[in-house]
């Protein structure tokens, strides 16, 4: 028994140490493809160019060159340059935070009114709450067209307008089939409230849409990251005389010199593209844009909750499949 015992624990630790190597390789692993990500998104074909024009312009500079070359303090290019480009970066994730929770709020707001339809209505059948369904789902289709659209078309607000009016219609139309006779009975002016509240966030998410960071700022990061590292090429030179201390400096450049400038464009065009990735939230065509899927997902299936959800949801999906298969 003893004998068993010993093996059944060796056993156990070996099995204990393999799964402990495959969580450090899974680990590992997923590192390994965050640096990957990190890598592909910093080295772009706009920051690739940069990086050969800021070459450039050292090497003109250099003392086989032009000879020109200064020193001065480093602080001042970071105030002047990284400074905006932290700022511009907040007040854009500051919106795309905004948009989210207005977002939120919304998705929040109209399941609650759904819900009011229907545990209120006393058609068995469900009919009004069908049309209703229709109408929620109508109404967020105009929505997510009018956010994701990079174009600002009045009309298309007015669309969404149009749903609001058409779903307090539905609320007006609704009151005789709860058995009450006025709006305020037994809770029904929340309705009112909810409808309120849709629209106040709709127009808390259309406010981050229709705005932007300003556009002078904005201006003078894309006109400063793309002209600094150029001018200050004769900065990036001046490394290579303390790169090679009392001797005769390279005549082309140094890799110190180079190496400052590579860096530098590195980090102010990384920064720019983080900005530029969430000025615009809505259009999808980012990893930190708003997952309009995901978002959508329990809207589009507000019917199939409850206590018989799993059943109903198991029945969509199933018709879902079967869909292509009959077209």
């Amino acid at each position: 028994m003893t004998r068993q015992d010993d093996l059944g624990q060796n056993t156990s630790r070996s099995t204990l140490v393999e799964e402990e190597n495959k969580k450090t390789w899974k680990y590992f692993m997923e590192y390994l493809g965050t640096f990957y990500e990190g890598i592909k998104f910093a080295c772009t074909w706009h920051t690739l160019f940069m990086v050969a024009l800021t070459n450039l312009a050292t090497f003109c500079c250099a003392k086989g060159v032009l000879d020109f070359s200064f020193d001065f303090s480093m602080s001042i290019v970071a105030v002047g340059t990284v400074f905006p480009l932290v700022f511009c970066v907040q007040a854009s994730f500051t919106r795309r935070e905004r948009a989210l929770s207005c977002l939120g709020s919304f998705k929040g707001t109209m399941f609650a009114l759904f819900l009011m339809f229907k545990t209120w209505d006393r058609d068995e059948e469900a009919k009004f709450v069908g049309e209703v369904e229709d109408l929620m789902l109508k109404l967020l289709d105009d929505i997510t067209c009018y956010l994701k659209s990079s174009t600002r078309n009045p009309e298309a607000g007015h669309v969404i307008y149009d749903g609001f009016s058409a779903l307090a219609q539905k609320m007006k139309e609704f009151l005789p089939r709860t058995g009450y006779s006025k709006p305020g009975e037994g809770g029904l002016s929340r309705m009112q409230m909810y409808l309120r509240d849709l629209m106040t966030h709709f127009e808390g998410v259309r406010a981050v849409r229709d705005s932007e960071t300003p556009i002078g700022l904005r201006l003078f990061c894309f006109a400063l990251i793309h002209i600094s590292p150029i001018l200050l090429a004769p900065y990036w030179n001046h490394f290579c005389e303390k790169q090679n201390n009392s001797e005769m400096p390279s005549q082309y450049g140094c890799e110190s010199g180079y190496f400052v400038g590579i860096f530098y464009v590195l980090i102010v065009l990384t920064l720019y593209r983080v900005q530029v990735e969430l000025e615009n939230p809505f259009d999808g065509s980012g990893d930190d844009d708003i997952k309009w899927d995901l978002w959508r997902a329990q809207l589009e299936n507000m019917g199939s909750y409850g206590s018989d959800g799993p059943r109903k949801r198991a029945v969509r999906t199933e018709m879902l499949y079967q869909a292509p298969a009959g077209g």
